[in-house]
């Protein structure tokens, strides 16, 4: 509950904050640079001052039993959030092997804080208080690499440019989160519990693809933002198209295989009353098919990211009046399938946002091999709807028989 508590009121500012950080920096000069970093870090920190004390508040009024919890996790959401900045700070300077370094250690800390203290009969309070020690040393060194790469002062007209920049990236993930919470609601009222259940565990996507194409995604808006300055952009696009390129012929195939091996992967992660949500989850894998485009990219590195509001909004709205029409049409799976469908039109009017604003699609996509992934994708998907993995592989295995066994 506390750590649904915190990313529930931190995700999306967070991120958008991170985010637009990276174009925002490769735009701006040298002088201007040092002084964003830590003006971003300074709205980091009054978020996350927020965050926390409504952590602290909602323990006292839903838990009051457990409010002294809640108080103390309020401290290590206000200490710990900021510190996302490290990581990106380390990226921006080119510290790649510090980013791995800080990475491992600062997650691998978090993990046995946390868990050896259960593992051993503690407290969670014992725990909590462990992460509390561990945010605020990681507040401190984020401290000292401000000190070394930024300008420690405050300058209020720049974090009103660079917030008029995060705003319309922070309503469309807001908007974009919120569906997530919409969609279990809707299945909440009209399922029972179990159905609810199956549908939450259903109703994800691989995290491994999410963080290849986010951060697929964060890199390239740096890197257009960049060649956009330096009047290159022709070769900032360029070298997304191959980036993405590469990335689609590790994510389609993957996806492929995932769509007929996923109800082993349930069966074997799950209980049986939870294998059912294989079906959902393969819908959800459909979502491939949109994140391999990278309109968005182009549109952060180009810092017009207002048009996200009108999208964002339409998103939602789409995505809501589609899940009401499938779910009484089809049942349960046509919540994912409005889903799909939302987020594939929120990509097409990006796409043609990009289009209007002079970048075709082939500029920064390999549209070829881009089309002949999808198709197989969505192939493989219909096929998986109706064979399983075990179908499959005993039909190749006769149809190789009969070939084999036929004289020439």
């Amino acid at each position: 509950m506390l750590m649904l508590l915190s990313s529930f009121l931190t995700f999306f500012w967070v991120s958008s904050i991170c985010n637009t950080l990276v174009p925002f920096y490769h735009s701006s000069d040298e002088d201007k640079q040092k002084r964003i970093l830590f003006n971003a870090f300074a709205v980091l920190t009054i978020f996350s001052l927020f965050a926390g004390i409504i952590t602290a508040v909602y323990g006292n009024i839903k838990y009051p039993k457990d409010a002294d919890l809640f108080q103390m996790f309020g401290l290590v959401v206000f200490l710990n959030t900021p510190t996302f900045i490290t990581d990106y700070i380390f990226y921006l300077k080119g510290k790649y092997k510090s980013l791995i370094i800080w990475g491992i250690v600062s997650f691998s800390l978090h993990i046995i804080l946390l868990c050896v203290p259960l593992y051993m009969k503690q407290t969670l309070n014992l725990a909590i208080n462990l992460l509390v020690i561990l945010a605020l040393l990681k507040f401190n060194y984020t401290i000292i690499i401000l000190m070394k790469y930024a300008s420690i002062s405050f300058h209020t007209r720049l974090i009103q440019e660079f917030m008029g920049k995060v705003m319309p990236f922070m309503f469309s993930i807001l908007l974009a989160g919120s569906m997530d919470y919409i969609n279990s609601f809707i299945v909440e009222y009209y399922y029972s519990d179990t159905d609810f259940t199956i549908f939450r565990y259903g109703a994800k996507e691989l995290p491994v693809f999410l963080i290849l194409a986010n951060s697929l995604s964060n890199i390239y808006s740096g890197e257009i933002a960049n060649a956009f300055k330096s009047n290159q952009l022709l070769d900032g696009l360029k070298r997304l198209k191959e980036s993405s390129r590469k990335l689609m012929r590790w994510l389609f195939p993957t996806t492929i295989l995932m769509l007929f091996i996923s109800e082993y992967f349930f069966e074997f992660a799950y209980n049986k009353d939870l294998v059912a949500g294989y079906r959902i989850f393969n819908i959800y894998l459909l979502l491939i098919v949109s994140r391999m485009l990278f309109p968005q990219t182009v549109i952060m590195g180009l810092m017009k990211s207002r048009i996200f509001y009108l999208v964002s909004t339409n998103y939602l709205i789409l995505n809501v009046i589609l899940s009401f029409w499938f779910i009484s049409q089809i049942g349960i799976e046509g919540i994912a399938y409005a889903t799909v469908i939302a987020y594939t039109i929120e990509k097409i009017m990006l796409v043609i946002y990009c289009k209007m604003e002079g970048i075709d699609i082939r500029k920064y996509t390999a549209i070829g091999e881009y089309l002949v992934y999808s198709s197989l994708t969505l192939g493989a998907f219909y096929l998986s709807l109706h064979y399983s993995f075990a179908d499959l592989l005993n039909t190749i295995q006769t149809s190789l028989t009969l070939a084999f066994s036929n004289p020439v």
